[in-house]
């Protein structure tokens, strides 16, 4: 009899517990960041309680306190991802190198086409940190492990030197077999290494259910820069088109801004955005009161590239009319706008008039009491008691 995907799954984490908690696509996005260690390139801006939780709970190993023991555990981290699994709804199996096996299902499981997508940014974010340091060998010595309980005809690269992906579709003639073998091998040779595991089987409906326009929400994409130098800075680019494109692709997509994009900016804001796309997603599209332009050229170009283009907010006043029209006159209220991403009330000119009147008053007052006191300080001229005497003796 043919083992099935679903059969080894069960059988194979059977210590998890059966009441599994339904997460959203971007929860379990933000909880897949901070096992793999790209959570710098997601937001948890929006995020309510529900969701802290989750990835508090599954989101892997906690650093220990100024990084004790942690140089000396591995880093490495494989990524099963299994399309076409059967069951009705997505899960997610980890294993962070213990006995100890957690779950959690997916509302809604994006496409095959959209889960493509989501591998490659993540392996773009890998690939623009920094190395982590291993002293021990024990990353280096994982990967191997890692490598070996793998198909060997399935490529295995190590990006970053830590994060392991294999995609198992039976498109590509993975058996039922081939995919029960790696997950065992993997679950034990991740006890004894000590590697993280990370399982994702997704259903086949999901590729036949309805689609939204970025079901895995919203997150950022390294540069060109940073995939190259590794800087902190980098670009949002939110893409989320049918087809997987090409690597040397993604900085032209153009970006879906977030649902929530009427909500205010919060935070402090650059003055400056290294591209259009980023400036109106980090604005809300300048909340909805001007416009991103390119507010000065970057000098230089290629390998002599001083400085980079410079994006930004063009504030527009806003015109509401108020009461009732009289003949040609109508009353409108202008309000101006201010701030990184148009989200201030400018009142600088209101401010200015209040300042300059008070600063007037109080000059005023004060002269008007130095006159008057020393107006009383002065001597009464001598000409007015000269004609002034006593009263005659009789």
């Amino acid at each position: 009899m043919k083992l099935s995907w679903g059969f080894v799954a069960s059988s194979l984490y059977c210590t998890v517990s059966a009441a599994k908690p339904v997460v959203s696509p971007e929860t379990a996005r933000l909880i897949l960041a901070q096992r793999l260690g790209v959570s710098r390139f997601h937001s948890l801006e929006h995020a309510d309680a529900e969701t802290i939780r989750h990835i508090n709970a599954y989101g892997g190993r906690q650093q220990k306190l100024f990084g004790a023991d942690d140089a000396e555990s591995s880093k490495a981290h494989l990524l099963v991802w299994v399309e076409d699994a059967e069951g009705d709804e997505a899960t997610v199996i980890i294993n962070d190198a213990s006995h100890e096996t957690k779950q959690f299902a997916i509302s809604s499981a994006p496409s095959a086409s959209d889960n493509d997508r989501l591998m490659q940014d993540l392996i773009l974010q890998a690939e623009s940190l920094p190395a982590y340091p291993d002293p021990q060998q024990r990353t280096y010595t994982s990967n191997f492990e890692i490598e070996a309980v793998l198909p060997p005809n399935s490529k295995s690269d190590a990006f970053n030197g830590y994060l392991n992906m294999w995609r198992a579709r039976k498109s590509d003639g993975v058996s039922n077999e081939d995919v029960a073998k790696v997950l065992i091998e993997a679950n034990k040779k991740a006890e004894e290494a000590g590697f993280a595991l990370t399982v994702v089987m997704m259903p086949a409906s999901a590729s036949r259910s309805k689609r939204s326009a970025n079901p895995w929400g919203t997150y950022d994409l390294p540069s060109v820069e940073t995939r190259r130098q590794n800087p902190e800075a980098v670009l949002s680019s939110n893409p989320s088109p049918s087809t997987s494109p090409k690597v040397s692709d993604f900085e032209d997509l153009p970006v879906i801004m977030q649902a929530n994009n009427k909500a205010p900016v919060r935070g402090i804001l650059p003055s400056c955005f290294n591209s259009l796309n980023a400036c109106q997603s980090r604005t809300h599209n300048c909340s909805s009161h001007g416009e991103c332009k390119l507010l000065h050229k970057g000098r230089g170009s290629g390998s002599k590239q001083q400085s980079s283009d410079c994006y930004g907010c063009a504030c527009s006043p806003t015109i509401q009319h108020v009461g009732e029209d009289k003949g040609m006159e109508s009353k409108r209220k202008v309000t101006y706008w201010g701030g990184p991403a148009c989200q201030k009330r400018d009142i600088s000119v209101q401010f200015w008039l209040f300042v300059g009147t008070g600063v007037i008053l109080a000059f005023l007052v004060s002269s008007g009491i130095g006159m008057l006191y020393s107006m009383g300080a002065e001597e009464l001229p001598s000409v007015i008691g000269a004609g002034v005497s006593g009263p005659s003796r009789k």
